[in-house]
C-alpha cells in the first residue's frame, strides 16, 4: 500500500506532466501543428511531425524541449513513441519533466502500422481542391505534393499507381515492384482512388479536363468531368461501394434533379425516413425511426422501461437510465435486446460507461437492416436516389490489379447503412454497382 508521501509525489508528478502537455500543445498550435486527441494508454501528446528525425533537436530546442527514446512498448499500435523532456524550468513545469509523444506521421509508422492516415491522400489533402486540371497538371501537382510529404519509396509507389490509372482499360495488373500491404492498398483505393479515377476518366470517359470541388461545397461529388464546356458530376467509391449521408442525397436531388420542374417524389415512402433522419440528431433519430416503423424493438423497449412508445425520447430514456445501477439496467434491457435480435450489445459496450449506448446502439444496428428488408421502402430509396444525374465510378486497388468501372446512378443499387454509434453518425446509404 502506498504511503501518503508516495501518493503526494505521484499526484505532483501527474500535475507537472499535465502542465507540460498543456504547454507543448499550446506552443505547437501556434506553429500550425494539429494535435490529435487520443484516450489510449498513459498520458501523452499525439501529433504528426513530418520533418526528418535529424532536425528534431533543432525544432524543439527553442521550446526548451529535448527528444529521447521511449523505453517502454509504444503507446500506439501503429506509430512510434518518443519522450519530450523539459530542458529548463517552464512556468510551473520543473526541468526534467517528461511527456510521451506519439508521432503519428504516416512516414514514421511502427512495425505493422499503416502507411497512410485517414483522408491524407484525397484531392483536398494534396492541394487539388478548387482546381480545373488535365492529366499532365495532375501528375505535376501530385508529384510535387507527395515527394514533399513522403519518403521516396512511398512517393514512388503512389506515382506508379497514378501512372497505371492513365489508361482506357477497365483493369490493369499491379506493378510487381510495389511493396504495399492490403491495408495500405485499401486506403489508396478509398482516398487516392479519387485522383486515380479522375485520370482514368479523361481516357475512358473522354473528359478533356476535371474540376475538383472543395470538400465542403460538394460532399457527394468527388470531381466534375469537363467535356465541350459541360461539367459532369462524378462520385467515386472504392471496393464494393461506400456510405452516403441522407443529406447529401437530398442536396444532390435538389440541385441536379433530372426533371426539376416535374419530378413528383411526394408519394415516395422513403421520404418519411429522410425527413426523420434530417430533422433529428443521431440518437433521437434512431428512436423516431423505430417509432415511425412501429417495430417490435420499440415496443419491447417501451415495456422494458415502462415508458409508453409515444413518449420514448432521448430525454425520457436518459432520465430512466440514469436512475438505474448498471446491473439493474442490463437486467431490465435483456428482454428488449432479445427482441432486437440484430443489435445485442457486445460485452465491451455493456461494460462501458455510456448507459444510453446500451439502448441507441441496438436500435441503430437493427433499423437499417429492418429498412433494407422492407422492399417497398428500399425500392423507394432507389427511385429517389436515381433522380440525381451523377456518374458513379468505382476504383478497386488490390494486391494484384487495379480495376475501374463507371455507371450512371440509374445502374447503381442503394441500401441503408450505419457507420455505428461511436462516430455519432446518422443513418446513411451504401451505393453498390450492379454485378
Amino acid at each position: 500500500m502506498k504511503s501518503f508521501k508516495d501518493k503526494v509525489l505521484i499526484e505532483n508528478a501527474a500535475r507537472e506532466q499535465r502542465a507540460l502537455k498543456t504547454y507543448i500543445e499550446r506552443q505547437l498550435k501556434l506553429k500550425g501543428v494539429k494535435i490529435t486527441g487520443s484516450g489510449r494508454g498513459e498520458m501523452h501528446t499525439r501529433f504528426a511531425l513530418p520533418i526528418p528525425e535529424k532536425e528534431w533537436k533543432q525544432y524543439f530546442r527553442p521550446l526548451g524541449l529535448a527528444v529521447t527514446e521511449y523505453e517502454k512498448q509504444s503507446i500506439s499500435g501503429k506509430f512510434f513513441t518518443y519522450n519530450l523532456t523539459a530542458t529548463k524550468a517552464i512556468s510551473n513545469v520543473p526541468k526534467g519533466t517528461t511527456l510521451p509523444w506519439v508521432n503519428n506521421y504516416s512516414g514514421k509508422t511502427a512495425a505493422g502500422g499503416q502507411l497512410f492516415g485517414n483522408k491524407e491522400l484525397t484531392p483536398d489533402a494534396l492541394g487539388l481542391a478548387g482546381k480545373t486540371m488535365n492529366t499532365r497538371s495532375i501528375f505535376t501537382a501530385v508529384s510535387k505534393q507527395i515527394n514533399n510529404k513522403y519518403e521516396k519509396p512511398i512517393a514512388d509507389s503512389l506515382l506508379k499507381l497514378l501512372k497505371q490509372a492513365d489508361t482506357k482499360k477497365s483493369a490493369v495488373q499491379l506493378d510487381p515492384s510495389l511493396q504495399m500491404k492490403a491495408t495500405d492498398l485499401a486506403k489508396v483505393s478509398a482516398d487516392f482512388g479519387e485522383i486515380m479515377a479522375a485520370v482514368w476518366s479523361m481516357n475512358a470517359l473522354r473528359f478533356k479536363q476535371v474540376y475538383f470541388p472543395t470538400a465542403s461545397n460538394e460532399p457527394l461529388i468527388d470531381f466534375y468531368g469537363v467535356r465541350i464546356g459541360v461539367q459532369y458530376p462524378v462520385s467515386v467509391k472504392s471496393g464494393g461501394g461506400g456510405k452516403v449521408t441522407v443529406q447529401n442525397i437530398i442536396n444532390a436531388i435538389e440541385k441536379r434533379a433530372k426533371t426539376a420542374n416535374s419530378a413528383d417524389l411526394s408519394a415516395e415512402k422513403s421520404l418519411a425516413i429522410f425527413k426523420t433522419v434530417n430533422d433529428n440528431p443521431m440518437k433521437a433519430g434512431m428512436i423516431k425511426l423505430h417509432q415511425l416503423m412501429k417495430t417490435p424493438s420499440i415496443k419491447a423497449l417501451a415495456k422494458a422501461t415502462g415508458i409508453p412508445v409515444n413518449r420514448l425520447s432521448t430525454e425520457t430514456l436518459t432520465n430512466w437510465a440514469s436512475d438505474q445501477e448498471k446491473e439493474e439496467l442490463v437486467a431490465k434491457l435483456q428482454p428488449f435486446w432479445k427482441v432486437n435480435k440484430f443489435g445485442t450489445p457486445t460485452e465491451r459496450i455493456i461494460d462501458g460507461p455510456d448507459k444510453m449506448r446500451l439502448i441507441i446502439s441496438p436500435l441503430g444496428e437493427s433499423i437499417w437492416k429492418i429498412l433494407n428488408s422492407n422492399k417497398e421502402i428500399k425500392d423507394s430509396l432507389t427511385n429517389v436516389a436515381r433522380q440525381v444525374t451523377l456518374i458513379q465510378t468505382n476504383v478497386d486497388v488490390t494486391n494484384k490489379r487495379i480495376t475501374f468501372q463507371s455507371n450512371f446512378f440509374k445502374d447503381v443499387e442503394f441500401e441503408f447503412g450505419w457507420a455505428g454509434y461511436a462516430g455519432g453518425n446518422k443513418l446513411g446509404f451504401k451505393m453498390s454497382l450492379k454485378k
